[in-house]
């Protein structure tokens, strides 16, 4: 019996997982809209154990950003190292974990 509560991880995040960024990461973002000073998208890999896989997050005050090996990673005023494994597409908004256009 599946359990509807377990949420399988993309493909592409679980390659951002195999990634060395060279410093922690917190967890990852699908289809992130960037709604400065925050980031908002999809999140897996919460190492911190704050929020479900799949579950939509918005970030804390976003301080610093780095480009690392084709990603984006944003660290929050909290101390949070989040990598953007990818974007909402253009003219698309994410609502309750779906892209619309």
């Amino acid at each position: 019996m599946n359990d509807p509560l377990c949420v399988s991880i993309p493909e592409t995040v679980t390659t951002a997982m195999a990634m060395d960024f060279g410093m922690p990461v917190t967890a990852y973002l699908l289809a992130a809209v960037d709604s400065p000073p925050i980031l908002m998208g999809t999140v897996y890999g919460d190492t911190k154990g704050r929020f479900r896989e799949g579950a939509s997050i918005r970030t804390s005050r976003i301080q610093k950003s780095h480009f690392i090996e084709g990603y984006w990673l944003f660290q929050t005023i909290g101390g949070s190292t989040y990598v953007v494994v990818s974007w909402v597409p253009p003219g698309g908004n994410i609502y309750m974990n779906r892209i619309y256009h």
